[in-house]
């Protein structure tokens, strides 16, 4: 299925994309790769993440939207023995053999990275540091990267907070929360786009990533409006309750994609669930 089609069964046109390409930014919550399987070697595993995070900005980029944030990992996963680790080679090797796809990127990134120094990751710091430093002048595509962060960082950093864009929807893999990475101020106003499997390279073709894109794009643009400002006429009042109230309204649509690996991504509208199936 090619992207014109795909654009076709989700009613999103090149209008849409063109109107809101600089307004609408998803927020990618990586994860589900430690228990992904693509791999017996856990490093192996996270640069299948990295890669989602490449291909996946690679779509966006192509369709001509201007930037995304990403979760790489909250503080808490400190706790975790090996996964800092694991996590900085992955990143560090996998940079290094996609360069290229990042020329023209910028790199801003938000968290206590600073604490890396002080548990001994010193290298993971510097390669940190650098990135940002030698992306600072790119005028393409910017990268919001959270690494080491927590809502406490936050609160204790609102300037910083302040130079992230406002968040437009929240792409969760494997897990139904945001728990440990909310951002305040930046997500009033964003929905919530669950994807059931992880976000490893392996599972995903380039179908399923534009129509992952796509379909985070189709259901912020529905109910944007509805969120915390919206005021209702009797007609709509009483429209929405029938259907989601009365008839416990949701729907499931069948996408006939070509992917490794079979996947449930549910939104949600006013009335209920949407579910799409590929």
């Amino acid at each position: 299925m090619k992207l014109n089609e795909i654009k076709s069964l989700l009613e999103i046109d090149n209008l849409d994309i063109r109107k809101y390409s600089n307004s609408f930014v998803p927020y990618l919550y990586l994860d589900g790769h430690r228990t992904s399987c693509v791999s017996k070697n856990e490093i192996e595993r996270y640069k299948s993440g990295f890669k989602f995070f490449q291909r996946f900005a690679d779509c966006m980029q192509s369709l001509g939207f201007s930037q995304m944030v990403t979760m790489v990992h909250t503080n808490r996963n400190l706790s975790v023995t090996g996964r800092i680790e694991a996590i900085q080679t992955s990143i560090q090797e996998s940079m290094k053999n996609s360069i290229h796809h990042f020329s023209d990127s910028n790199f801003y990134i938000y968290g206590d990275i600073q604490e890396y120094s002080q548990l001994g990751y010193n290298d993971f710091l510097n390669f940190l540091e650098h990135t940002i430093n030698r992306s600072a002048d790119n005028r393409g595509f910017s990268h919001h990267i959270l690494l080491n962060y927590s809502e406490k960082w936050a609160l204790d950093n609102p300037i910083k907070i302040n130079q992230l864009p406002e968040i437009s929807c929240v792409i969760r893999f494997t897990k139904g929360f945001v728990s440990g990475g909310w951002i305040p101020l930046k997500m009033q106003k964003a929905n919530f786009i669950y994807s059931q499997i992880p976000s490893s390279s392996e599972f995903w073709s380039d179908q399923g990533l534009l129509a992952l894109l796509l379909i985070s794009l189709k259901n912020w643009i529905a109910i944007k409006d509805f969120i915390g400002s919206k005021s209702y006429d009797k007609k709509e009042i009483e429209l929405i309750h029938q259907k989601r109230d009365s008839e416990l309204y949701n729907r499931t649509i069948k996408l006939n994609l070509d992917t490794p690996q079979r996947n449930r991504i549910v939104s949600f509208d006013i009335e209920g669930p949407v579910i799409y199936e590929f």
